[in-house]
């Protein structure tokens, strides 16, 4: 009887054990898989806002650029009278860009008093935005019309212009112009959520300036007073969201009102004085994960259930058997207990493995969340450098307005650097298919010289503001027309050269020199050392210096700002080009990096050079000269810019606003009536790709042999690839290099 009870009161006890591990740990899983829910859910928010977000500051720069524009025009229209104004807003708002987005152009004088094209005036009730004299101001408004909100986008005209009307006289201080926020619909759409969210426009305090689809997730006037009242999860607050939106311009959390749990967003728009809301029920983010949870937590629940059973059927069995007979009792209960440790080894090993499982998924998510992290600081590392230039030598152009030399020196680095930058742009664009472990070189002809001679005017302007002395030494360099990719050689000794200037003292050397080694027939093997006297490195730091986020820490570079990515940005570039990279240092005397490449010699581009360069030298003269094109651009301020870039180098063209319209004219042009044809490629009635198809297969025979070059925004490899597929003889990419269009007039228009 007494060992009965004391079975009885090991099996209760062993059976109440179960239960309360099995307790706990389903508790435990629960929350760990709800916290893991909760941040895929805000990453999931951030990430389809984020897109939100871009697409409308996209939106508000072009905006601003428009408006750019019209004050431009404005400041050069003669204008006497209020009668004039009008007149001239009637002129521009009957182009059809403005007719199509219902835009309302404006101007305003300096009491604050609006006049629109259809002769509506008024005073602005939005004036304290007006109260500090901005350059530009965008807010949204209600009071311009009686049954929409409008955008408004106002640039202070550098001239104020005086009109007379009637008897008195106003100031114009501002133009721009107004357009309804309907406009911004389609960019307020949220498929992922099927549009069960609300968008709200604010303005600073809060109050709603506009709702994009009509669904009113929270009711008031004033978002803000609701997100306050609303109950927070994870210990946070709307102050601390208000706090981090003031910081950061943005900010996401989620809390919960009248029951229901909602996750929002809140940016700052750039550039405008409005704020965005973006509101979803959490019912709605991440469904397919919170699926996925509840699966997991029912497999979790069976899994203990089936486990307590086992535990408690072989407890009763070693009950049974202990009845009958006391030593065999004993055993079998040894080896019955011997066999529930392996199980329960086995399930704690399975457990460890699910574990390790949840950690590697953890891990992956925090290596993707790094990478985009590196990209931002790579691009901000190799961005910053060009910019410093331009930004310097436009403060310099600005002190010597009145020495037209040495603004055309300033103007030519002032290029140099741009296209250093547009460089920079393209990797930026290509970025996708270096995070793929896809990234391929762009391949073109490149003059080595012009390429070190816009590094060196870059360096040079940098070396100049640490009073530091820049050496360039070319040695004899045979070929200097070669087969590479220009922007990936600029961002190797931009990095190498940035750093010399950063680490050498004031008053300090850094020399550059270009030598041509020995190689075979078809390529060229160059050599490029960049040597300084700054502070040097130590010997331990060689050792990583090519590893990523890995910086020297002692006095002399502490004060230097840097990520830490140029070293091993220009070691992978170095590479991917087939090349070597070495570096000697020594602290307090400098450094020596020593970069070895090898490139196809471009041997048509030598040859042209050797025929061509003598006459050309003689004359001065632009191969565009007496050109004549047929061009095909629907952007009105891109087909201006095209127009006068190809008469100030003596050629003329013809502009058609869309593919139909080339494709008609071509075919009843006659031999000798153009040169070339210059073809955008996005295009309304009929794109770019169409038309060059249709001219190669049309009657006309002329269209079998006129070079057609591709002039388009899109950079990509594919698109370069779809506009030769389309009949294309070469893709030239926005914005418009004139040298690069005479280097292909050269090659495809042979001039008698």
């Amino acid at each position: 009887m007494w060992k009965n009870k004391k079975h009885l009161r090991i099996l209760l006890a062993c059976i109440l054990a179960s239960c309360g591990a099995v307790s706990v740990f389903s508790i435990l899983s629960r929350t760990y898989i709800s916290n893991l829910v909760y941040k895929e859910r805000l990453n999931q928010m951030e990430e389809i806002t984020h897109q939100m977000f871009r697409s409308l500051e996209d939106v508000i720069d072009n905006h601003w650029v428009n408006a750019e524009v019209q004050c431009n025009y404005l400041a050069y229209t003669a204008m006497g009278t209020d009668s004039d104004l009008y007149n001239y807003l009637q002129r521009i708002s009957a182009l059809s860009y403005f007719e199509k987005s219902e835009t309302t152009l404006m101007a305003v004088d300096s009491a604050g008093r609006y006049y629109t094209a259809q002769g509506n005036q008024g005073l602005l009730r939005e004036m304290s935005y007006l109260e500090n004299n901005p350059e530009e101001v965008s807010y949204v408004s209600n009071s311009l019309t009686k049954n929409d909100s409008r955008m408004v986008f106002l640039k202070r005209l550098d001239t104020p212009i005086s009109l007379k009307t009637g008897t008195s006289e106003i100031s114009l201080c501002y133009f721009g112009f107004a357009q309804s926020m309907e406009q911004l619909n389609p960019y307020f759409c949220c498929d992922a959520y099927s549009n069960h969210n609300s968008v709200y426009v604010l303005d600073n305090s809060g109050l709603k300036l506009f709702n994009s689809n009509g669904t009113e997730l929270i009711k008031g006037h004033n978002v803000y007073t609701v997100l306050s009242q609303m109950s927070y999860f994870h210990g946070s607050s709307f102050e601390e969201a208000k706090a981090q939106l003031h910081a950061t311009g943005v900010c996401y959390s989620n809390a919960v009102l009248e029951g229901t749990e909602y996750f929002y967003s809140l940016k700052q728009m750039e550039n405008a004085q409005w704020t965005l809301a973006f509101l979803v029920p959490a019912a709605d983010v991440a469904v397919n994960t919170q699926k996925l949870v509840n699966l997991v937590t029912v497999i979790i629940l069976l899994f203990a259930v089936v486990f307590s059973a086992a535990i408690v059927l072989i407890l009763w069995r070693l009950q049974r058997e202990r009845q009958r007979d006391e030593l065999l009792a004993e055993q079998e209960a040894n080896l019955r207990l011997e066999s529930y440790n392996q199980q329960l080894s086995q399930r704690n090993e399975e457990l460890k493995q699910a574990k390790e499982v949840t950690m590697e998924a953890l891990r992956s998510a925090e290596q993707a969340s790094q990478a985009k992290t590196d990209f931002l600081s790579n691009m901000s590392h190799d961005i910053r450098t060009p910019m410093n230039a331009i930004v310097g030598i436009t403060t310099l152009m600005k002190n010597e307005l009145q020495e037209p030399d040495k603004l055309a020196d300033h103007l030519n680095k002032l290029e140099n650097a741009g296209r250093l930058l547009l460089g920079i742009i393209n990797d930026i664009l290509d970025m996708s298919r270096i995070e793929s472990g896809k990234t391929t070189l762009n391949v073109e002809p490149m003059n080595l010289m012009e390429q070190i001679n816009r590094i060196d005017s870059v360096i040079r302007q940098q070396a100049r503001q640490r009073k530091q002395t820049l050496t360039l030494v070319t040695s004899e360099l045979h070929h200097i027309n070669v087969l590479s990719d220009p922007n990936r050689l600029n961002q190797i000794l931009m990095n190498i050269l940035s750093n010399a200037v950063k680490y050498t003292p004031v008053g300090g050397h850094i020399r550059l020199e270009v030598q041509e080694l020995p190689r075979g027939e078809h390529y060229a093997k160059y050599r490029f050392i960049i040597e300084d006297d700054g502070i040097g490195m130590s010997e331990e730091y060689l050792k990583t210096i090519f590893d990523p986020f890995t910086r020297e820490e002692k006095s002399g570079t502490n004060h230097v700002q840097g990520t830490g990515l140029g070293m091993a940005i220009t070691k992978r570039v170095v590479n991917l080009m087939g090349g070597i990279i070495r570096v000697e240092s020594t602290p307090g005397h400098g450094s020596r990096f020593e970069v070895v490449l090898e490139f196809p010699i471009d041997t048509a581009a030598e040859q042209a050079a050797c025929d061509q360069a003598a006459p050309e030298a003689e004359k001065g003269v632009s191969p565009l000269d007496g050109m004549r094109f047929l061009c095909a651009e629907d952007n009105l301020i891109n087909a201006e810019i095209l127009e006068m870039l190809l008469e100030s180098k003596g050629a003329s063209c013809k502009i058609c606003a869309n593919g139909q319209e080339i494709v008609d004219d071509f075919a009843d042009v006659q031999p000798g009536e153009y040169d070339m044809i210059l073809m955008d490629v996005q295009m309304p009635v009929m794109d770019g790709l169409e038309a060059a198809r249709r001219i190669r297969s049309g009657e006309n025979p002329l269209g079998k042999t006129i070079p057609i070059l591709a002039l388009t925004a899109n950079a990509f490899l594919e698109d370069m690839q779809k506009s030769k597929d389309a009949g294309m003889n070469e893709h030239l990419s926005k914005p418009v290099d004139i040298a690069t269009l005479e280097q292909m007039v050269r090659r495809f228009c042979k001039k008698p």
